[in-house]
């Protein structure tokens, strides 16, 4: 019998991590929450729907600023690494990310159906140039402010289960804006979700302020040949990105796909924004659970059973189609009792990193956040890219959806349960992977 992985070793009996720094964590995620939902949400059908550009160029776009994000994101990682900010480079890093990202945002959502290509995909870029800045600094603070496995857990569980209760909030605003206003337009739909941000950013920016320092880590000097060849020798990090690219695949296709599914399977498009909301309601009643499993029964089998279930879940939507808006409800809440797989992988990465310090000789919790968060976008943008390219394809009109309802069912279930097993089959994989030398007494 093989040894268990590290990521499946349980917590030993140490020093826990302030619940006062869990909880200021955790509310510093709100404006990651709410500026990287849109995009794979609903800004691509905003955008098609204005008729500037096409349903393949759209799905192109957005997969174009992945590549755009395999640069800038590694990039950001190490400035933050190397960074030698007074106190911690995290806290800077977010304060001079907030702003632009508050101006693109507004700009995105007033103009963002009618711009052109050429001009819409700057706008894109550097959206989420100052989205991966402000991201990457504060998951990489968390990985500073664990100092063991089940810190790790705890820390990014607070944060899913936040996450989970702003987008609550968030999308309730555009279910009820929906209800009350028969006939509102998608932008009116994204203006309701995204106004909600006003409040969690002066939120986050205090919660940060609370978090005490992580001052940068001293290091050795190691030619980018022999780190990248120890990187890539580096086996449970390897798979773990590869997990996480399965993971957000999965959900960037159920995302791609949910309005149309909702108007041209479901015939709810009234309720789409209702069944939005279910998903994540789902989410925050299950998240609490997916933490004491990991904390339990190990993070990499907890992910494993969670992937499972997805599959699972879509199989059985092929198999018996929902009927009606009682049933869609329940499909929703169960497909967004899953949506946590970060909870996993982040605080996975993050017990991997004092491993990756000690054969690096460097802090590098930045740019290796930078590095799962690209493999994240990658997952999502080849879904969204892909999904709008056999739309187009199969001549989809997003004006009668219901003429494309089969292949849309297929899609939407096909497509993530695939990935989702590959998924689960890697992580099968990590826990065959040779055992890990323990280097937590060392972060």
């Amino acid at each position: 019998m093989s040894a268990p992985s590290q990521t499946d070793q349980q917590p030993t009996a140490v020093e826990q991590l302030p619940p006062r720094h869990v909880a200021a964590f955790a509310l510093a995620v709100g404006p990651s929450v709410l500026l990287g939902l849109p995009f794979t949400i609903y800004l691509p059908p905003y955008v098609a729907a204005g008729g500037v550009i096409s349903l393949a160029l759209v799905g192109l776009m957005f997969s174009l600023s992945t590549l755009w994000d395999g640069i800038v994101d590694p990039l950001i990682g190490t400035i933050v690494d190397r960074s030698r900010a007074r106190g911690t480079p995290h806290r800077v890093w977010m304060w001079r990310a907030a702003l632009p990202l508050m101006l693109l945002l507004i700009l995105l959502l007033s103009v963002g159906d009618s711009l052109p290509f050429l001009a819409l995909f700057p706008v894109l870029l550097l959206f989420y140039s100052s989205f991966s800045l402000y991201d990457v600094s504060h998951l990489s603070w968390g990985s500073g402010l664990a100092t063991n496995e089940d810190d790790s857990t705890r820390l990014f569980g607070a944060r899913e289960i936040s996450a989970k209760l702003i987008l609550i909030l968030a999308f309730a605003l555009p279910a009820g804006a929906q209800m009350l206003v028969p006939g509102l337009s998608l932008q009116g739909r994204i203006i309701a979700y995204a106004s909600l941000t006003a409040l969690a950013l002066p939120v986050a920016l205090l919660a940060i302020a609370r978090l005490p320092d992580c001052p940068p880590q001293p290091s050795r000097s190691m030619d980018w040949r022999s780190e990248l060849r120890l990187s890539l020798g580096f086996r449970p990090l390897m798979l773990l990105f590869a997990i996480q690219f399965c993971n957000s695949f999965a959900f960037g296709a159920l995302t791609a796909l949910f309005i149309y599914y909702a108007d041209g399977v479901l015939q709810l498009d009234g309720q789409s924004s209702l069944l939005l909301f279910a998903v994540f309601v789902g989410g925050a009643i299950t998240t609490p659970l997916w933490t004491i499993v990991a904390r339990r029964a190990g993070k990499r089998r907890g992910m494993m059973a969670m992937t499972v279930m997805l599959a699972a879940v879509c199989a059985g939507e092929l198999a018996i189609e929902p009927q009606g808006l009682i049933q869609a409800i329940a499909l929703s809440m169960v497909l967004g009792s899953g949506f946590v797989g970060l909870l996993f992988t982040y605080s996975m990465l993050t017990d991997l990193i004092p491993i990756d310090r000690q054969r690096c000789g460097r802090d590098r919790s930045a740019f290796l956040f930078a590095i799962i968060n690209l493999m994240q976008k990658a997952g999502t943008a080849s879904a969204i890219g892909l999904c709008y390219i056999l739309l187009d394809t199969i001549n989809f009109d997003a004006r009668d959806a219901a003429a494309s309802r089969d292949a849309i069912r297929l899609m939407f279930a096909a497509l993530p349960a695939l990935a989702w097993l590959s998924a689960a089959g890697l992580l099968l994989v990590l826990g065959r992977a040779p055992p890990l030398a323990s280097a937590a007494s060392s972060h």
